[in-house]
C-alpha cells in the first residue's frame, strides 16, 4: 500500500473509508498460519472464498470461531464466515461479519490460477506450479460434495430427461398444427 501522507487521524479514516476497490482488495488481506507461512514463504494474502480460517480476535473470547469463508464484502471490509451465525427473532439466521486483520488464514483454496501466479509472484521461496497445485484436483471426495450441493443428476438421467422433452415437444408441435389445420378448414 502506499505510504501515509499525513497524521491526522481524520484523513486517515477519510482515505480509509473512502478507498477505491483496488485498494480495499489489498486491505482485505490477513496473514497466514505458521505452517502455511513457512510451505508458501508468504506473510499475509487477501481472503477469498472457501479459505477456511480461524478468528483470534472476537467480541465472545471465549469461544474460538473455525470455518470456511462463505462471503467476501470488500465494500464493508468484512466476510463473513460459515457456523458464524445466529437466529433473529423472526427465525431467520443472520451470519456475523468480521474484519479480515482478526482472523488467520489455516487452509488457501488455491483453484485460482491468478492468485496461484500471486502466491508464486510474492513468495521468497521458488515454487513451481505443480507445488502448488499438489493435492488441489486429486480430492474426489471433495469433488462429490460439490456435486451433491449442486444436485448435478447423473448422465443418463440427463439423456431420459431430454427424451421425454423432445417427445413433449414434437407432440406440442402436432397438437398446434391440428389446431391450425382445423381453424383454417373453418
Amino acid at each position: 500500500m502506499t505510504a501515509i501522507k499525513t497524521k491526522q487521524p481524520r484523513k486517515q479514516r477519510k482515505r480509509y473509508f473512502k478507498a477505491p476497490y483496488h485498494i480495499r482488495n489489498r486491505m482485505m488481506t490477513a496473514p497466514l498460519s505458521d505452517a502455511l507461512r513457512e510451505k508458501y514463504g508468504v506473510r499475509r494474502l487477501p481472503v477469498h472464498r472457501d479459505d477456511k480460517i480461524v478468528v483470534f480476535k472476537n467480541k465472545s473470547g471465549d469461544e474460538e470461531i473455525k470455518g470456511k469463508v462463505i462471503k467476501v464484502l470488500p465494500q464493508q471490509y468484512a466476510i463473513h464466515i460459515e457456523g458464524h451465525s445466529k437466529e433473529k427473532a423472526d427465525g431467520t439466521i443472520v451470519s456475523f461479519p468480521v474484519h479480515p486483520s482478526n482472523v488467520v488464514i489455516t487452509s488457501l483454496h488455491l483453484r485460482d490460477r491468478k492468485r496461484r501466479e500471486m502466491i508464486q509472484r510474492r513468495s521468497r521461496k521458488e515454487l513451481t506450479e505443480e507445488e502448488l497445485t499438489a493435492g488441489i484436483y486429486d480430492d474426489e471426495e471433495e469433488l462429490e460434495e460439490t456435486l451433491e450441493d449442486h444436485d448435478i443428476p447423473e448422465e443418463e438421467d440427463l439423456f431420459e430427461e431430454f427424451e421425454e422433452l423432445e417427445a413433449d415437444d414434437s407432440a406440442a408441435v402436432e397438437d398446434s398444427t391440428e389446431a391450425e389445420k382445423e381453424e383454417v378448414s373453418s
